[in-house]
């Protein structure tokens, strides 16, 4: 937002509303998320900040859409605003809803991972025929034809700190705008600075550790990608396969993951091997990418998490790359297969094409881009 401001304003001052929504988690997860927000969005002064649960949004939603668009305008507070920066307008209620609430905003979009944007197809496209998914497909439909739904608006700008373009042709006809490394290295330290606390536990975590490795999980079930017993069954056989007996393992969990999959590897895992779970509720939910004193002493494994392509963007850091096409077509459902093998490529391509990376393009096509 502050590169976008001095670009385009030559100024990074404005007035901004921090609204936070959509975390897509059950409802006991909200509250940690919340409150980690809270805490690094402090590096700044707001206007407001606002957080509307998935309970709020939904009961939101159960209404004619117009009506929808005058609620999330008085929740927030605000009649208008020049600028809109959001991930991306699909996945949740809450996007779609903002740029239809303020439609003469300009809208910028500033992609998931700090960067992917353009995937919007393959991901709805996956399990499109499953029992499931036709039925919700058919509850959408009916809703909106009894209710109403959102208009469609093209965003004016994207500025990505790390662009990868997915399907190889969303920025085609779109302003990119990337932030210089420098500020963005000075901007998460900022945010490191503001965790003393956490710096410390990292040390503390590493302190005496032997060949420590740490593992950066995912949410795999929980977005319905496999099942709850493959999820948990993956990552004890990842961990096997990238650790030796003996070592010292952190298991790092996404911010989404739910806890009782933590405990299941953990029973598997712990006959075998020094694990370090980070599950300490103060920090746990606090991105990976500030954890400096861990990331920089052991050796990051990744199932299925863009912070590989950040952890090297930021620290300059190798990243070993668990997914391949035997595991992934034996855990993951049918359907999702070639989505997550694409990925796992975007990743593995996009941590090792740094080093040529001119910061200035995409750093990542999909192939629809060669001509």
């Amino acid at each position: 937002m502050e590169w976008y401001g001095q670009v385009k304003h030559d100024s990074s001052e404005s007035e901004v509303v921090l609204l936070l929504y959509d975390f897509l988690v059950p409802a006991e997860l909200e509250k940690p998320l919340e409150e980690t927000i809270r805490r690094l969005a402090g590096i700044r002064r707001w206007k407001s900040v606002v957080f509307i649960g998935g309970k709020e949004m939904s009961r939101i939603m159960r209404r004619k859409y117009s009506k929808s668009v005058h609620e999330i305008v008085s929740a927030i507070g605000e009649a208008s605003f020049d600028e809109i920066f959001i991930a991306r307008d699909f996945v949740g209620a809450g996007s779609a809803l903002i740029l239809n609430a303020y439609p003469d905003a300009t809208r910028i979009i500033y992609g998931d991972g700090l960067g992917l944007v353009g995937y919007e197809s393959d991901f709805f496209h996956r399990g499109i025929w499953s029992l499931t998914a036709m039925r919700s497909n058919f509850r959408a439909f009916c809703r909106r034809a009894v209710l109403g739904g959102p208009k469609r608006f093209k965003f004016d700008a994207a500025v990505l700190t790390i662009p990868i373009d997915w399907s190889g042709s969303y920025l085609w006809e779109m302003p990119l705008l990337v932030p210089d490394r420098v500020y963005s290295i000075s901007v998460l330290k900022e945010c490191i600075d503001r965790l003393p606390d956490l710096q410390s536990y990292c040390t503390g975590l590493v302190e005496e550790s032997h060949d420590p490795h740490l593992f950066l999980l995912s949410t795999l079930s929980g977005a319905g990608l496999m099942s709850v017993k493959n999820e948990i069954d993956l990552y004890v056989e990842i961990v096997r396969q990238a650790a030796p007996t003996g070592s010292t393992i952190f298991l790092k969990t996404h911010p989404r993951c739910q806890e009782h999959i933590l405990a299941s590897v953990l029973k598997e895992l712990e006959p075998e091997y020094r694990v370090k779970v980070i599950d300490d509720p103060q920090f746990s939910r606090i991105p990976i990418e500030l954890w400096v004193p861990l990331v920089t002493k052991c050796r990051i494994v990744t199932v299925l998490s863009s912070s590989c392509i950040l952890l090297s963007y930021f620290y300059g850091k190798e990243t070993v790359f668990s997914l391949n096409e035997s595991n992934i077509g034996r855990r993951f459902s049918p359907e999702w297969i070639s989505y997550v093998t694409k990925l796992s490529t975007i990743n593995r391509e996009s941590s090792r094409g740094l080093k040529e990376w001119d910061g200035k393009s995409p750093l990542w096509r999909g192939p629809e881009s060669v001509l």
